[in-house]
């Protein structure tokens, strides 16, 4: 699968070869968007879960992940938990605000099982940009060991 979309990003499957990258991108934007909102485990924990070595072995378990570059450089990233979990949809911050998001939702979704809807925790200042994708909360906040999230829901129509 490659697909291109504005601005010359292009859209293609992960691989292995591209953890760091993914690591380095999800890592920074958590730091800079999800961290404010958690507490030093949550953070730890979050990190941990970003680290090179675990997306890795998300990737080696059949998570479908989807990228999207521009000039060779990775600029965003989907991952989804089959079979219907968003793990994350991060997207760098110079490519933010021009269908990124929703090119990289709209190629993983087709992965997910079309009977269930779609979940992710969504981290607080994420709930706006998942609303915009079709997601609703199914749960108000939650605050688990240190971490802070909104359960959203997609339901496929």
């Amino acid at each position: 699968m490659t697909a291109g979309t504005a601005d010359g990003i292009v859209l293609r499957e992960a691989t292995i070869a591209d953890a760091a990258a993914i690591s380095t991108l999800v890592s920074a934007l958590t730091r800079r968007w999800i961290a404010p909102d958690c507490d030093e485990d949550g953070i730890a924990r979050l990190l941990d879960s970003m680290a090179t070595q675990r997306i890795e072995e998300r990737l080696r378990e059949g998570h479908r992940h989807v990228v999207a570059e521009r000039d060779g450089r990775i600029v965003g990233v989907v991952a989804l938990r089959l079979p219907s979990h968003l793990y994350y949809l991060f997207v760098a911050e110079q490519a933010q605000r021009r269908g990124v998001a929703r090119a990289l939702w709209d190629a993983v979704r087709v992965a997910a099982d079309p009977d269930a809807p779609v979940t992710v925790n969504a981290s607080l200042l994420a709930v706006p940009v998942y609303r915009k994708l079709g997601f609703e909360p199914a749960a108000p906040e939650q605050h688990d060991r240190g971490i802070r999230f909104v359960p959203m829901r997609w339901v496929p129509r």
